[in-house]
């Protein structure tokens, strides 16, 4: 007998259950239950934990509304939680509507609708639910629609990499919790994620990512469920669908509007796969700017807080702004043209550039891209230990991709490059301190190969 049609009168007979909820009442505890399908409560002095597996008896009386159970008897049980997981994500009901990007997305609803139900089943079990979303307006703004769906912990993440060492912090925190979901957005693809995500697939962690970079390091394998434009093409023009954006989606998705977040991400990431506006760009700037100055593990109420405050949204977008000019004049004087060609190459010396901490050395390498023109162009921002890319539309239809130079680099100079990787637009380069110019000097080769 479902909960969900369960009438007045009628009478449980060690009816399999989940606890969802519990909350003190009346000198002991109300508890909310779950069959997968529909949701009930009782009362009890004895103090139970959520996600507890039960065998409940009783018969069920109608409360001011509510339908309750007068419990005869409760009985812990084993070996139901993941059937009636399932139960509840093939039960959700999801939105299957027109995407806000192109026809591409067609080739991923499947996935977007499949995230959507995992995340309502995620709500109706009460189960925990663990988001770690990286520093930038991207992945700030896909924090911000899935957050309208279900109540779920935060955490900023301020690498592009899942490491081990992030891997072991989630599994002591998380190591109490029945069943977690745990989400890693915008991030994680990279092959120095691949050993944090297996550790964390082995302490029975459920994991769903959702990302945009190419897939370096087989995620996709580990993943219990992978949402990735990657998963279905290995174009360059892939990375263009945003994680945030892939976010909005499914909270769309789940019934929730969160369509105006949509530009933001895109705003973020420069891309144009929906309309951007004046306003997604100026939003996008002021997230990126609090993420540059935020700490690790930053919750997202942070940024809330600032878009929905006014006098402090406009104080940000200033100094943003500020910064951004400051620094215009400076990577002007500090911009090289090292190769002329049918694909030119810019180097911009990062260390020389008198920026704090905003813009940051990616920011500042983009900076130099918007300068380099239309012509088609790499632009490397270079310091001590590392370098990144941008690379334009003309480049790209000659050939040249970020991450298909940083393959061939570090297959021909395994000893210099430390880590490192991005999309075919951006990227980076962590390199030994005092090869740098050696690095340049092959990407260099790399790209008149070709685009000779």
């Amino acid at each position: 007998m479902s909960f969900r049609k369960i009438a007045e009168g009628a009478k449980l007979e060690n009816a399999p259950c989940i606890i969802t909820q519990r909350r003190k009442h009346k000198g002991g505890f109300l508890y909310i239950i779950t069959d997968g399908e529909g949701e009930l409560e009782f009362e009890s002095g004895e103090f139970l934990q959520d996600g507890q597996e039960l065998s409940l008896s009783g018969t069920i009386v109608n409360e001011y509304g509510f339908m309750k159970v007068k419990v005869s008897r409760i009985e812990k049980a084993e070996g139901i939680y993941a059937s009636f997981l399932a139960k509840a994500e093939k039960n959700a009901e999801v939105k299957s509507l027109p995407f806000l990007a192109d026809g591409f997305m067609e080739k991923m609803r499947e996935r977007i609708l499949g995230a959507a139900r995992k995340l309502l089943a995620a709500k109706k079990m009460g189960r925990c639910i663990f988001l770690r979303f990286h520093n930038d307006a991207d992945g700030i703004a896909g924090a911000l629609a899935l957050t309208r769906i279900v109540s779920m912990q935060t955490s900023q993440q301020n690498s592009a990499n899942y490491t081990v060492q992030d891997s072991m912090r989630d599994i002591g925190n998380l190591q109490y919790e029945k069943r977690p979901l745990v989400i890693l957005l915008d991030f994680g693809c990279g092959v120095e994620s691949r050993e944090g995500l297996k550790l964390l697939k082995a302490s029975g962690a459920e994991i769903l990512i959702i990302d945009h970079h190419p897939d370096d390091g087989k995620a996709g394998e580990i993943a219990d469920l992978f949402v990735s434009p990657w998963a279905f093409s290995d174009e360059e023009n892939a990375s263009h669908y945003t994680a945030g954006y892939l976010a909005v989606e499914i909270a769309r998705a789940c019934g929730k509007e969160a369509s105006e977040l949509a530009g933001i991400a895109c705003a973020g990431d420069k891309s144009s796969v929906v309309p951007v506006s004046e306003k997604d760009k100026e939003v996008a700037l002021v997230l990126d700017y609090m993420a540059t100055y935020s700490g690790f593990a930053n919750k997202l109420d942070f940024y809330k807080n600032a878009l929905e405050k006014k006098e402090l949204y406009d104080s940000v977008l200033v100094q943003a702004r500020d910064a951004l000019d400051r620094i215009t004049d400076q990577v002007k004087l500090n911009m090289k043209k090292v190769l002329a060609g049918p694909v030119s190459i810019y180097t911009i010396d990062i260390e020389r550039i008198k920026s704090k901490e905003f813009p940051g050395k990616g920011k500042i390498t983009t900076r130099g891209f918007e300068l380099a023109g239309n012509e088609p162009a790499v632009v490397l921002g270079l310091w001590k230990d590392g370098l990144s890319f941008r690379i334009n539309d003309g480049a790209i239809q000659k050939g040249v991709h970020a991450n298909l130079i940083i393959e061939l680099v570090k297959k021909e100079m395994p000893d210099f490059i430390e880590g490192g990787g991005g999309h075919a637009r951006a990227a980076s380069l962590r390199i030994r301190e005092g090869f740098v110019n050696s690095v340049v000097e092959k990407i260099v080769e790399k790209v008149k190969e070709i685009a000779p």
